[in-house]
């Protein structure tokens, strides 16, 4: 009763440490979500009132509540609620030639106003001041109505472009928040929203109160972002009205149920608005309702104003943690309910060990390397790890699995999967990111697909695609199919797995025999020695045929091959032969003595048969099988063979019976005929029943009296003088003298009779004398009823039945009187039944005449009875004797002709004097068969001993047996050991030699495949059982998956008026689907969002990436049996930014402190794989399969000890080098900004480089910023600006941080580091660790492990200079300048080492940057290593191995490190027991000390390899120049845009002179402008206007001053804002021309004047017989026109040509 009440108390326990647990985090989740009231704290609000009017671009789709038909009409549109195409800018009307040169520089820019110059110089001159008079643009009036109608033209131009702008600002914003969402998806969201609240008393509050989810998408291809809705239901933001004062909370309850039910959307304009108003109002009387936007002075009248506001919102993800944590908390408190894994994590305790199974056969070792199992169902390719999760799984309530990046976490758990639902087991697998599932159930069996639903967004159309499924499966299959084919695959998968056990095993030896000795009865023997032997003896020891298995010992020993020989001899081939024919025991036949009396009974049968017959003159004749007809007086009546028990209760039947006497036969008839007849018979056995009992009642009076009646018939008239006599006695005792005198018949009756011999003399004796006459008067009337009755038939009479008491006799015969008075209906009838079972018919054997009495015929039938019925009994016994003996005969015949004893000799013997009935010959074949059948026993050990002898040498095993060769002797060869070892080492050489080891391989690789096809298909049939079996029963089932499925296509677009109705059904029945499919993917906050851990349960969660999940996400871990949690602790983890640490503190002592383990570990920063690591212990992924070795080794060595295993080869990728370093010379971090902006051109340049090249057509890229988010935002903003979505889109582009990238991969990633040396700060960098909480590490880890084939770290430092040793960005940049370098250090500290502990223990402090220095010598002694700073040095020495083990050894270290201390040496001492124990803990340790003395990091540098710049590396970096030195110095055929296109170094120098000389307007134009392709745009208010041309005065003349022969007026290029990169339009001002002033231009080539006025590229090698290529594309169609006029004709080529570089161009001649 004490123990149950301490269990109580504990269960309770665990209960209010799981609440408080949950309290915390409960508290904690409300300090990390920040309550916001007003709009305008959201980074990016979208009001629809402010949407462009561009019907052509943009499309927007309110979700008004219609009726069902119009819903279903609109169907098509989908959940489409806006859609925005990005519009290209129009190019301004082209001016008139009359007026174009007049025009103020940005009359093509849509921003400004256009204007014309007032006045321009003209031809003429002033005579006196020789100055040009001034010509004035209103001089000519059709010049003034040509830019009139031009400026009208202009205007809707303008008109068309502000609109463009402002639906590509929309635009831009949309595809911004596209990539941030996607990037951010897991703690960011987008909402619709409607029903702006505002508080008279609180001005803060400005938030709409109805809030619905929506995604967003975007097509590249057409160049569209689309807003789409979510089946999300919409929700109120309750948050405002908590916050709010004096209103109504409790109708908030209400509203939200009525929204449930009715789902009101935020973008629904007929029903919304109704509830929007009904909402305020509820909220508080003092309240009004607005549609059309803020009504003017409304605080003046009202305290609350909600008015509709339609608009999108982004904000941060508000998920289901806090409902979830209220479910838990709710049903803890209600159910005591807590979780196995749970409790190991609050309460701790002792759990039950398994018990050791032992070690495991090579077969199963070399299975588990491929993740095989007879037991454990994984179908993909698999590992040991994976192996040991599945079994771990079935021990313990959790298992927690360590991923390091790229270790097939995920192709784990699809695995797992797999196998839980061939258990039939339900399970829940959850991410903190979709990341790592978004492509988990393509990777899952496709058989087992719709049985997993993945919801990672807001949509249910894979549950809809499970559903569908599930119920197409159901109709096409039942559970008992599937269950024949399982069994079929389960024997099938049994066999490979055998097959694959012998293939491997079979290799294994090969490989071991190649190298081992041969092992013979524990002798080894080279195989040289083997062969030798088997040569030399090939002649006297290969008597042994055919082949052997080999490894195998002689299977019987020498007395045993002995026995076996000599049974060649004590066992013929005669006897033999019988034997096969399986003679039978002679315990199964009749012995010759049984045989005998059989035959005799037989014999008898037949005799008594022939001796009835004979007696009654019958004729027997034999109708069939058992069975004959009797002729005779009575007829023909046919015997069956009955059973002799009735045939023997028959004639016992007739024997009770016995002689029927003529009473008997009278009794019967009177009995028959009833009436009088039967009643005198009944009147006598009543009389004599009487008799007896008087008898009986005065036998006690009469005993031991002798009583004398002289004459008993005088007696009889005495009787009443008696009685007077007697009444005198009793009354006066005697009678007197007188009396006796006056009555002399007194004297006379009183000497009547004497007792004992005197007279009477007392009343008693008077009584006794009457009572003796009343005796004697009954017997006299019962003789008399005798007499009548019996006498007549013999019997005497009845006073003659016996002297004294006949009465007596005579009730002995009443049974028979009964008996026969009955006859007919009891005896008789019972005679006939008994006559029917054997088959005598009565009618026949009973018939009688009509003219017979009754007395004749019952005298007929009871002669029949006693004669013929008699006889045919014995008959039938006879009979049926005759057929038992037949029956013997028959089954020992049987018995002999049984299977194979038709062919036996013996057999045959024995059957032919059974025919014969020949007892004699009989016995002589018994004893034949005894003597063979002896012989089995011999047999049967001559078989058991071939037996163990034909698995290993079945020809030598077949010889012996069919006696061939020496095989028949029977005597065994002495040497038979000698002939078995020559025997086994001939047949293992054979195999060493001959044996197919590349066949075998290739059978294993099949077979291997095989057991994974058939694994897959077994596991798939189970699941479907599994699944089939919990369905076919469960009516509300089916009935859920089809209601459902038809409810959801009925919700159609979700507009309808029913929609709401039957979106709520849709829900209940999905609660009850969600039983149906056993497998659910989706993101923790969907999990938590979406199910109820109250309701929902599986019997398996698996987490993936819990390193990145906080402990908010603990509440997943209530929905489950058992637990799987997959992450890394050497990966990102939550960052808690924003949260007040006091308070979290607070809250952690409140709830945690003193209540569960490890309290002070849990905060916002802890992962669930943090709390799980305190709890479990974890099982580490070490196979790795994402990066190439070279990128790996990285991460292996900064974070894993490098206990990771590349499985990938490196030839699999041919993006060589797989580690690039790239320094951006010009490098410059922005000040105390976390961005470089060089660093960013250079990586979106590198990208573009390797666009190109075709070795990454199809590659994916990523980048990420080691130095927070402003960086990759700028890179965003670079790539967007120079590559197109289209591009973007197509490679996967993401640029963020390395949270952002963690469960991602890309092909290949660009690495930022940002940081570059401070101009201000001359000096190395200040040292960067690994960071608080080794925050840093993780960041590194996982940045550098994205990268499936390259990774790209592109910095902007110098490594020698700029960083300290010991820096984590130098030990990433040293090792990728050279990634082999690591692996050359640790060759040669394993080769100095003289442990493992103290190669463990250099190569840790070795790739921290310490410099080492292995063995040194101090004189005499040596020590282990020793760290060396500067000219500072300490020892370091490594204790527990056996070198430093024994008393000798502690003593002589223990002397030599007094001794060396003496001499100023300092020690670190490390224990093994120590390390191994805490490896990382023990190095800081060390570290710690190291630095006391002074010893700092000191590693030499990394010297990058001469070989790692291939010629596809050196393509990229050329190319990446080249774009970075168009962005700069433009791509014109000059020296210097060459020269910077192969040095990046001179890139900024040419920039600075390229922006200066086209600032200058004294210089030339040159053929081909320069302009910046990222020149800063400038606004509305900001753009440069060109200087106005001077002029100067010529001989009649007006000319535009120029330093050169061409026109100097130089224009802007086209700006557009809103536009930059390629759609930059880069076009040079045209030649400029007044009327009547052209032969003032110069005399140049007109070609070549046209291609100047119209800015066009070009590049002229007509000089060299070449072509002109013109620069461009469909673009240059109207300039190819109209060199037509000049007789040019020019042709375009897509590709190019040298002269073009590969661009598109025109070429002519």
């Amino acid at each position: 009763m004490e123990d149950n009440r301490n269990e109580v108390e504990n269960e309770l326990s665990d209960q209010a440490k799981v609440i408080s647990l949950f309290q915390f985090i409960q508290e904690l989740n409300k300090l990390k979500q920040k309550a916001i009231l007003n709009i305008k704290d959201y980074p990016w609000s979208f009001s629809l009132s402010d949407l462009p009017d561009d019907h052509e671009n943009i499309s927007l789709h309110y979700r008004d509540r219609v009726s069902d038909d119009l819903d279903s009409e609109k169907a098509e549109d989908g959940n489409l609620i806006l859609s925005v195409h990005k519009p290209e800018f129009q190019k301004c009307p082209e001016p008139e030639l009359s007026f174009e040169l007049w025009l103020e520089p940005g009359w093509n820019d849509f921003r400004q106003e256009a204007s014309v110059i007032a006045s321009m110089p003209g031809k003429e001159t002033d005579e006196e001041t020789g100055e040009p008079i001034p010509v004035l643009f209103a001089d000519d009036p059709d010049r003034e109505t040509q830019y009139q109608q031009w400026l009208e033209k202009r205007k809707v131009w303008v008109e068309r472009q502000l609109l463009t702008a402002r639906t590509r600002g929309l635009f831009t914003d949309l595809y911004r928040l596209y990539f941030e969402l996607k990037r951010e998806s897991e703690t960011e969201e987008m909402i619709a929203a409607n029903g702006f609240l505002r508080d008279r008393n609180n001005a803060e509050i400005c938030h709409p109160v109805l809030t619905h989810r929506v995604s967003i998408d975007y097509d590249p291809d057409a160049n569209t972002v689309f807003v789409r809705d979510t089946e999300i239901p919409s929700d109120l933001y309750s948050v405002v009205f908590q916050i709010m004062d004096d209103i109504n909370l409790g109708e908030v309850n209400v509203l939200s149920e009525d929204l449930k039910k009715n789902d009101y959307h935020p973008l629904d304009r007929n029903e919304t608005p109704g509830f929007l108003k009904v909402l305020v109002h509820q909220l508080s009387s003092d309240s009004v309702y607005s549609e059309t936007g803020i009504p003017a002075n409304w605080e003046r009248s009202s305290r609350l104003l909600l008015y509709l506001n339609p608009c999108f919102i982004v904000r941060k993800r508000l998920d289901g943690t806090l409902k979830a944590i209220e479910q838990i908390i709710e049903n803890v408190q209600q159910t005591g309910e807590v979780p196995g894994p749970i409790r190991d994590i609050v309460s701790g305790g002792i759990q039950e060990l398994p018990e050791d199974t032992g070690e495991e056969s090579i077969d199963e070792q070399l299975a588990a390397v491929g993740g095989e199992s007879i037991d454990i169902l994984l179908s993909k390719q698999a590992n040991k790890e994976q192996l040991n999760i599945a079994r771990r799984i079935e021990q313990y309530n959790a298992v927690l699995v360590q991923g390091p990046p790229g270790t097939g976490k995920t192709h784990t758990i699809a695995n797992l999967l797999g196998h839980f639902l061939a258990q039939g087991k339900s399970v829940l697998v959850t991410s903190y990111t979709t990341k790592a599932l978004s492509v988990l159930k393509d990777k899952v069996n496709p058989g087992l697909q719709n049985l997993c639903v993945s919801m990672l967004d807001d949509s249910n159309v894979d549950m809809e695609r499970s559903v569908n499924g599930i119920t197409d499966y159901m109709s096409r299959t039942t559970s008992y199919e599937i269950k024949r084919e399982m069994m079929v695959l389960a024997e099938e998968r049994k066999a490979i797995i055998a097959q694959l056990a012998d293939t491997r095993r079979k290799l294994y030896t090969l490989i071991q025999q190649e190298c081992n000795c041969i092992v013979y009865n524990g002798e080894e023997i080279s195989p040289s020695v083997a062969a030798r032997f088997v040569l030399e003896h090939e002649e006297d020891l290969s008597y042994i045929p055919g082949r052997v298995r080999v490894h195998s010992p002689l299977p019987l020993t020498f007395e045993q091959l002995a026995d076996l020989y000599r049974s060649n001899e004590g066992l013929t081939e005669a006897d033999e032969q019988e034997l096969e024919c399986s003679i039978p025991s002679p315990k199964d036949i009749l012995t010759p003595s049984d045989f005998e009396h059989t035959v005799k009974q037989f014999t008898a049968a037949q005799k008594a048969l022939e001796s009835i017959a004979k007696k009654n003159n019958w004729t027997i004749v034999h109708s069939g099988d058992s069975a004959m007809d009797v002729s005779g007086g009575f007829g023909t009546v046919t015997l069956s063979q009955p059973p002799i028990h009735e045939v023997r209760e028959l004639k016992d039947h007739i024997a009770s019976i016995g002689k029927v006497e003529k009473w008997m036969q009278q009794a019967a008839v009177d009995g028959k005929n009833g009436g009088a007849y039967r009643q005198r018979w009944l009147t006598l056995v009543a009389q004599i029943q009487e008799v007896c009992k008087y008898h009986e009642s005065v036998l006690t009076e009469q005993f031991g009296l002798d009583i004398e009646i002289a004459n008993p018939e005088n007696l009889f008239a005495q009787k009443p003088i008696l009685e007077a006599v007697k009444s005198i006695l009793a009354e006066k005792g005697k009678i007197s003298k007188l009396t006796l005198m006056l009555h002399k018949e007194y004297t006379a009756a009183l000497e009547s009779a004497k007792i004992n011999g005197h007279y009477l003399q007392t009343a008693e004796e008077c009584d006794t004398i009457l009572h003796q006459i009343e005796l004697i008067q009954l017997r006299n009337k019962c003789a008399k009823y005798w007499d009548a009755l019996m006498c007549g038939a013999g019997v005497p009479a009845f006073l003659e039945l016996a002297r004294d008491n006949p009465e007596t006799v005579a009730d002995n015969w009443i049974p028979f009187i009964f008996r026969f008075l009955d006859w007919y209906q009891s005896d008789f009838e019972l005679l006939l039944d008994k006559m029917n079972l054997i088959g005598i018919p009565g009618d026949i054997l009973f018939h009688a005449s009509p003219l017979d009495s009754d007395l004749i015929a019952a005298e007929k039938q009871f002669r029949v009875i006693g004669n013929e019925l008699a006889q045919l009994c014995d008959m039938c016994e006879a009979m049926i004797h005759l057929d038992d003996c037949q029956s013997v005969f028959d089954r020992t015949k049987a018995v002999l002709l049984s299977g194979k004893r038709g062919s036996s000799r013996l057999c045959r013997n024995l059957r032919e004097p059974v025919d014969l009935l020949d007892w004699n010959a009989y016995a002589d074949g018994y004893a034949a068969l005894e003597r063979v059948f002896d012989k089995y026993t011999l047999q049967s050990s001559r078989e058991d001993m071939l037996k163990q002898l034909e698995p290993v040498a079945p020809d030598w095993a077949n010889a012996i047996r069919h006696r061939t060769g020496i095989h028949t002797e029977c005597t065994l060869p002495d040497s038979i050991e000698d002939a078995w070892k020559w025997k086994q080492l001939q047949g293992i050489i054979e195999e060493i030699t001959s044996m197919p080891f590349r066949d075998l391989q290739v059978k294993s690789l099949m077979l291997s495949a095989r057991y994974r096809e058939t694994t897959a298909l077994y596991a798939e049939k189970c699941a479907w059982y599994h699944l089939l079996r919990r369905t076919e029963a469960n009516i509300d089932m089916n009935q859920a998956l089809q209601g459902w499925k038809l409810t959801v296509k009925r919700i159609g677009k979700g507009t309808g008026k029913t929609a709401p109705k039957l979106k709520a059904e849709a829900r209940k029945l999905m609660s009850k689907c969600q039983t149906a499919v056993p497998a659910w993917i989706m993101p923790v906050n969907k999990a938590l969002e979406s199910l109820n851990p109250k309701v929902n349960r599986f019997d398996i969660v698996i987490i993936d990436e819990a390193s990145q999940s906080d402990i908010s996400s603990l509440a997943i871990l209530y929905m489950r049996r058992k637990l799987i949690i997959v992450g890394d602790d050497k990966q990102v983890s939550p960052m808690a930014v924003g949260v007040d640490v006091a308070k979290m503190d607070s809250l952690e002592q409140m709830y945690l402190r003193g209540k569960i383990p490890n309290a002070q570990l849990y905060n916002a920063k802890t992962s669930i794989y943090d709390i799980a690591a305190t709890t479990f212990k974890p099982l580490m992924l070490h196979e790795h399969f994402r990066c190439v070795p070279e990128i790996i080794g990285f991460s292996n060595m900064l974070s894993y000890d490098y206990q990771i295993k590349p499985l990938r080869e490196a030839s699999s990728s041919n993006l060589l080098p797989a580690v690039v370093n790239y320094r951006v010379d010009a490098g410059q971090r922005d000040g105390k900004n976390k961005s470089n902006l060089p660093e960013a051109k250079a990586i979106v340049a590198l990208m573009r480089a390797c666009m190109e090249q075709p070795e990454y057509v199809g590659k994916t890229f990523g980048v990420i910023s080691l130095l927070g988010d402003e960086q990759y935002q700028l890179i965003q903003k670079e790539m967007d600006a120079s590559i197109s979505p289209k591009e973007i889109m197509h490679r996967n582009i993401l640029c963020g941080n390395s949270a952002n990238f963690q469960g991602d991969e890309r092909d290949v990633i660009f690495l930022s580091l940002v940081d570059s040396k401070d101009i201000d700060n001359p000096g190395p960098l200040h040292l960067q660790n690994y960071g608080v909480d080794d925050s840093t590490r993780k960041r590194y880890n996982v940045a550098v492990s994205r990268a499936r084939d390259q990774l790209w770290v592109v910095h902007s430092l110098d490594v020698a200079n700029d960083l300290k040793p010991g820096d984590i960005r130098k030990k990433l940049l040293d090792f990728a300048a050279n990634p082999n370098a690591l692996e050359i250090s640790h060759e040669k500290i394993s080769a100095a080492s003289e442990s493992p502990f103290e190669k463990a223990v250099a190569t840790a402090l070795s790739d921290r940057g310490y410099h080492l220095v292995q063995q040194w010598e101090v004189g005499a002694y040596r020590l282990d290593m020793v760290a060396v700073c500067g000219r500072k040095t300490v020892a370091i020495e490594c204790d527990g191995e056996r070198w430093h083990s024994g008393d000798a050894k502690i003593r002589e270290d223990m002397e030599r490190q007094t001794i060396l201390e003496r001499l100023g040496w300092r020690f670190i001492r490390i224990r093994g027991s120590e390390y191994y124990r805490a490896p990382e803990q023990t190095i800081e340790r060390v570290i710690q000390e190291l630095a006391q003395y002074g010893i700092e990091p000191e590693a030499a540098e990394t010297v990058a390899s001469d070989d790692r710049n291939t010629e596809l590396l050196l393509r990229i970096k050329n190319r990446a120049a080249a774009i970075l030195a168009s962005e700069s110095v433009g791509e014109g055929d000059n020296a210097a845009a060459i020269e910077a296109a192969l040095n990046p170094r001179l890139l900024e120098e040419l920039r600075q002179d390229s922006e200066q000389k086209a600032l200058s307007p004294k210089k030339s134009v040159v053929s081909e402008p320069c302009i910046p392709a990222r020149q800063k745009q400038p606004s509305e208010n900001q753009v440069r206007k060109p200087e106005k041309p001077a002029c100067k005065r010529t001989k009649g003349k007006e000319t535009l001053s120029t330093s050169h022969k061409q026109p100097a007026i130089l224009r802007e290029p086209i700006l557009v804002p809103g536009i930059s990169g390629p759609e930059m339009v880069s076009k040079a001002d045209k030649q400029q021309v007044i009327p009547g002033m052209e032969d003032v231009l110069p005399e140049d080539d007109d070609i070549i004047n046209l291609l100047k006025r119209n800015g066009v590229r070009f590049v002229d090698k007509r000089g060299n017989n070449g072509s002109l290529w013109l620069i461009g594309g469909s673009e240059l169609k109207p300039i190819v026109n109209k060199a037509k006029k000049l007789g040019i004709y020019f042709h375009f080529k897509e590709n190019g040509g040298r002269a073009t570089k590969g661009a598109p161009g025109w070429w002519g001649r």
